[in-house]
């Protein structure tokens, strides 16, 4: 009997020795270099450099800094932050690049797709390049691989490119009394095409009619907003385009006074007012992508660092701005949500 009870016994004990295992290290199945642990510790100051369009961004910068902390490379520390934030306004960036880079850091964090782009014009190959929140990097010409960039590019991608599809039809499902919906986006943001691309097809299908609208910068997107008109349009589909991202305030605004619903891409969305979002949760997404900082801080090159991807996608709905604009969801929505914001 002992020994029938000694063998299961045996079996769990050498699970749990294999899991803590496969956690402790994680990264270096991941290919991530783990030498991090020690240049952490050293004396050596090290200063990265940001660029960003504001707005949502900033979480992702949030959760980089929590991540980069938890692994010993603290802010006024042993690390300084030299950051860059154009708030919305692309047409800065070029200049503000050109300033970070002669500021000399020792990696530059690009959040979004056309701020990396952006960077790695400027930059060249310079500099190693750690992106983040971009919806198709190879896509985008910054990597050859996930597994392997090949480049002085890596980071972490989001998916949202190629979730754009699933995002319209949850929305559908949502409110399914949906018919025509509107988006707005930069054509020259090659993310963004790639996202209207995807929800383009699956509108048809979903018996959707989509009206996409160019606006290439803040002043075109509020001109755009202000022509529609009541009855125009059942919602208004947030297509993930850094500017549209950064200026979405004044969409909520919009939606608001069309008491239409609309669907975005991640929970920071949601609570500034958007009604559904269905995405990687851009402060995860920066702690996440806080290991890939620091293992090319370590010393890793780039061109060898995979691409990471997120853990898992979030549902969040904003019942405060369903009962605003006077809408109900269905209800398997709701229950499988991961946050509802009351």
């Amino acid at each position: 009997m002992a020994k029938k009870i000694f063998v299961p016994v045996l079996i769990i004990i050498l699970a749990a020795g294999a899991f803590w295992l496969l956690k402790r290290n994680n990264y270096q199945f991941l290919g991530l270099d783990l030498s991090w642990k020690k240049a952490a510790k050293t004396e050596k100051k090290y200063n990265i450099g940001v660029v960003m369009t504001g707005g949502a961004y900033q979480q992702a910068l949030d959760g980089l800094k929590k991540g980069l902390g938890e692994k010993g490379f603290r802010e006024g520390e042993n690390v300084i932050f030299s950051i860059k934030d154009t708030r919305g306004n692309t047409d800065a960036l070029k200049s503000v690049i050109e300033e970070l880079i002669a500021e000399k850091p020792d990696i530059i964090y690009s959040i979004s797709t056309p701020v990396t782009t952006q960077v790695s014009k400027i930059s060249g190959d310079k500099l190693p390049i750690v992106f983040n929140i971009v919806g198709d990097p190879i896509g985008a010409g910054f990597a050859k691989s996930y597994a392997m960039p090949e480049t002085n590019l890596t980071g972490c991608s989001n998916l949202s490119a190629e979730l754009s599809g699933k995002r319209l039809e949850m929305f559908k499902e949502a409110f399914p009394n949906l018919k025509k919906v509107v988006t707005f986006y930069n054509p020259k943001n090659k993310f963004s095409q790639i996202s209207i691309e995807n929800a383009r097809n699956a509108a048809p299908v979903l018996n959707v009619e989509m009206k996409e609208i160019i606006v290439k910068d803040k002043d075109e997107l509020e001109k755009a907003l202000a022509d529609i008109t009541a009855g125009e349009f059942d919602g208004i589909f947030i297509t993930p385009d850094a500017m549209v991202v950064s200026n979405a305030d004044l969409i909520i605004k919009k939606s608001l006074e069309l008491k239409i619903p609309t669907m975005g891409h991640e929970q920071t969305l949601a609570e500034k007012g958007v009604s559904l979002t269905y995405g990687a949760n851009f402060y995860n997404m920066g702690v996440q992508c806080s290991s890939v900082v620091a293992s090319v801080l370590s010393g890793q090159k780039p061109q060898t660092t995979p691409i990471l991807t997120p853990d898992k996608f979030d549902i969040v709905v904003n019942q405060k701005n369903l009962e605003s604009i006077g809408l109900t969801i269905t209800d398997r929505i709701p229950k499988e949500a991961d946050k509802v914001i009351r």
